[in-house]
């Protein structure tokens, strides 16, 4: 089977690793015969500094599907057409809003330098800042912070050239291209969905709740409900009840899906 798992709020609660005893729990997975997989809305770059070497050579899912990282290569990338990217950002300026641009490795990003967000960016200071006049194949744009959200988001609701993906713990928007999402990432990857474990916490992981042979929501998200088949519980002992159900399940479909 393959086990694929969001990052932030899912096995990550910190913002800046994922601890050892869960790290553990993953490599017993592969132990089991399973393959592993992160989907996330960071970009590989960022997700890289939260795991062990171990991880590395495996697969990345970032930008909510917009690329895939593979054996230590770019294997899959969805930009933003270059002219709605124009276009975005000259709604980030009609409405006062702060925005970070990922590209394929580095990013570009227009607004206060110490907004907390920025904190999880390039955490691992593998990647550079570059101006608006160097962004090339951009894969999504993420809004920080803005002056009239409201307009912005009636703006963005008429486009059907994108994607917006909504973050229920902050007031933050990423935009992708039109038509992407982690599950579609995983299966053009070769991922089948009755092959598929995955582990969640957000609205932008509800595509592979959606499909997924089994799905267990972390915290509570009401948009994920319908397709759990597990709920953990998002209080003190979330590690020790997600490292639980990561060994559990990893027997359960041991021999399964290959």
């Amino acid at each position: 089977m393959h086990f694929i798992f969001d990052i932030d709020g899912t096995i990550c609660f910190d913002g800046r690793s994922v601890s050892p005893a869960i790290q553990d729990a993953l490599c017993g997975l592969e132990r089991r015969g399973h393959r592993i997989g992160f989907a996330s809305a960071r970009p590989y770059r960022d997700i890289l500094p939260l795991l062990d070497e171990r991880f590395h050579d495996g697969l990345f899912v970032g930008a909510n599907g917009a690329m895939t990282w593979h054996r230590r290569q770019l294997t899959a990338l969805t930009p933003l057409d270059e002219e709605a990217l124009t276009q975005l950002f000259e709604l980030a300026e009609r409405h006062a809003a702060s925005c970070l641009v990922d590209l394929e490795w580095h990013y570009h990003y227009h607004g206060d330098p110490a907004h907390p967000f920025m904190s999880m960016v390039d955490p691992g200071r593998l990647a550079r800042p570059v101006a608006r006049g160097e962004i090339s194949r951009a894969v999504k744009l993420l809004v920080t912070e803005c002056e009239d959200p409201e307009g912005l988001k009636r703006a963005l609701e008429r486009r059907e050239d994108i994607r917006i993906h909504h973050h229920s713990d902050q007031q933050i928007v990423d935009i992708t291209a039109g038509g992407v999402d982690k599950a579609g990432a995983l299966a053009r990857h070769g991922i089948a969905a009755d092959e598929m474990v995955c582990f969640g916490n957000d609205s932008n992981d509800l595509s592979m709740f959606a499909v997924a042979r089994h799905a267990v929501r972390v915290g509570d998200h009401p948009q994920l409900r319908p397709h759990a088949k597990e709920s953990i519980a998002r209080d003190q002992h979330v590690e020790r009840e997600l490292i639980s159900a990561i060994l559990r399940l990893g027997e359960q479909y041991a021999g399964l899906g290959h």
